[in-house]
């Protein structure tokens, strides 16, 4: 016999309603997407990866660019090769070989022949090094630096050389390495097969056209080899400049500690101002005693002027402002028994135009000399 208590305890079980779902129990730190690499690099930060030699660079386009420079240099620079190459040869094998050698003779033969190899090579290596000097400038610039040349112990971390080995990098370069052999492959595969009916005349030949005919046939396979790796070269470039760009991208947290590095704190820098102008507020206070007129709006403008004969060549402002700072020139007025004279028209001017510390402009002469008056009368009734 089943237990009443039971019962009920699986019946308020099954019909009790779910607890309702909610995100309020989830928190989510905000925190961890503030370090998110996502804004553009700053020239600061550009700098410090140029002076680490952290710059986008392709080899392959620097190694296609040589291989070319050296396909057309023998292009056109080979029967000139050739025909020295078939003199010398000519000469040793026709001359010097067939007869007895001194020691003399044998120096001047290997001294040719060393000449000879340098006529032959310099040109080459001149192309070849400036092959790759303008590739490496196409790509970077005119940039040396030294400090990628330093020792870097890092580098020989097995840990790290180990990650390196299984990075998406060393994929993406494996997959890259397979597409050349791949092309460099078929290029040869496609060209011999649709040579085949030339190559079977061969026999019929002699053997130097077709040994021309071979040199020239491996010259046009070798130049569609390098244009497809000059392709893929310059395609490997636009995706080096990019890895670049992502890689010295920076988040908003550290755009805003450059800033401050190099503006200083904001907060700091609010401080130094404020401080700043409560400094000129009080030089500028200290001047009112020393005015000849306060000239006001009558209430949210004060303007004080300085006019002494002997000192000045036009009436100087020696203290201006409005609001709080107008009341706090008319209350030192008033205290060091400076004239206060209400000019709303003139007031306004002078907040307007003039900056504390400027003389009064000639188109306001009169109206000014007017209030001077206006003073020198009170003071004459005064001391009358």
């Amino acid at each position: 016999m089943q237990n009443p208590a039971l019962k009920s305890d699986q019946e308020l079980k099954w019909n009790s309603p779910l607890p309702a779902l909610s995100l309020a129990a989830n928190t989510f730190d905000l925190q961890l997407f503030a370090g998110e690499k996502t804004e553009p690099a700053t020239e600061k930060r550009r700098q410090e990866a140029i002076d680490r030699g952290n710059i986008a660079k392709s080899q392959d386009l620097s190694s296609v660019i040589v291989l070319l420079t050296g396909f057309l240099m023998l292009r056109f620079y080979g029967p000139q090769l050739f025909a020295m190459c078939g003199e010398y040869m000519r000469y040793t094998f026709s001359q010097a070989i067939f007869t007895s050698m001194t020691l003399p003779e044998t120096l001047i033969l290997l001294n040719q022949f060393i000449l000879t190899v340098l006529r032959i090579m310099t040109p080459f290596m001149l192309a070849i090094m400036l092959g790759s000097v303008v590739s490496n400038i196409i790509q970077t610039g005119f940039l040396f630096r030294f400090e990628p040349l330093i020792p870097d112990i890092d580098r020989l971390n097995p840990v790290s050389g180990i990650q390196n080995v299984f990075s998406w990098k060393m994929v993406a370069e494996l997959l890259k390495s397979i597409l050349k052999i791949l092309i460099v492959a078929y290029v040869p595969y496609s060209t011999i097969r649709e040579n085949i009916p030339m190559l079977i005349r061969f026999i019929q030949l002699e053997p130097v056209p077709a040994i021309i005919i071979i040199l020239k046939t491996a010259f046009v396979m070798a130049i569609k080899i390098i244009l497809i790796l000059l392709f893929l070269a310059l395609a490997d470039w636009a995706f080096q400049k990019w890895r670049h760009e992502e890689n010295i991208k920076m988040s908003k947290d550290e755009i805003k500690e450059e800033y401050k590095q190099r503006e200083g704190d904001p907060r700091v820098k609010q401080k130094i101002r404020e401080k700043q102008r409560q400094a000129a507020s009080r030089r500028m206070m200290e001047e009112v005693p020393k005015a000849t007129v306060v000239v006001t709006n009558p209430t949210h403008i004060a303007c004080a002027l300085r006019y002494e004969i002997e000192k000045d060549n036009a009436p100087v402002v020696v203290a201006m402002g409005a609001g709080l700072i107008a009341q706090k020139i008319k209350e030192i007025a008033a205290e060091n028994k400076v004239p206060i004279i209400e000019n709303k028209p003139l007031a306004r001017q002078l907040y307007k135009m003039l900056e504390v510390g400027d003389e009064i402009p000639s188109e306001l002469y009169n109206a000014v000399v007017e209030i001077l008056k206006q003073v020198y009368m009170k003071r004459q009734s005064a001391s009358a």
